[in-house]
């Protein structure tokens, strides 16, 4: 074989296998493009969590929250994702905050009333479709990060488990200017 010829079959085989493994770093890099904006918006931004999910797979966290402190949570994914949610319950079961959109992406704001833990839910709807063998992909990733802003302390507790503004919902009781804070 050629030189030139093994240099093209090496890329290739090296582009197919990429195609067949999910991306943490990519899903990672996602979340970070997320968080460039909370971060002009005044959030200290943390790394929560990642993984790997199949369609359909959720995975729990439990994330200590202080009342008083803004938090919010964005989940970034690799190219193979084409839907993700993400759910926020209090220590009692309630619900804080959903983003069910059908996106790539999703990301919640709320201002916690109280100290304690949050339920934090990622679920991998659906993955997209590999074009090389016309089937959808069977396991994605997902980046977790938690972002918080004001508050009487901003320190930081790490998951004990495994954003836009326009993610924001209805309910979000956060203050209007930046100077309530």
């Amino acid at each position: 074989m050629k030189m030139k010829q093994v240099v093209m079959y090496l890329l290739a085989a090296g582009s197919m296998s990429s195609m067949a493994l999910a991306s943490p770093a990519g899903a990672e890099n996602d979340a970070y493009e997320m968080a460039v904006r909370q971060t002009q918006a005044g959030f200290t931004i943390y790394p929560g969590a990642s993984g790997n999910l199949q369609a359909g797979e959720k995975v729990r966290l439990l994330m200590p929250v202080t009342s008083g402190v803004t938090y919010t949570f964005l989940i970034g994914v690799d190219e193979r994702v084409s839907d993700v949610d993400l759910y926020v319950f209090d220590e009692q079961g309630n619900e804080i905050l959903v983003d069910d959109r059908r996106d790539r992406r999703a990301g919640t704001k709320f201002l916690s009333t109280y100290t304690g833990t949050a339920e934090v839910y990622v679920l991998m709807n659906a993955t997209r479709m590999n074009r090389a063998t016309g089937k959808f992909h069977g396991i994605a990733s997902w980046s977790l990060l938690v972002g918080t802003r004001g508050g009487p302390t901003q320190e930081r507790r790490p998951p004990s488990a495994p954003g836009q503004d326009m993610n924001e919902k209805a309910r979000d009781a956060e203050p209007k200017k930046a100077g309530d804070i």
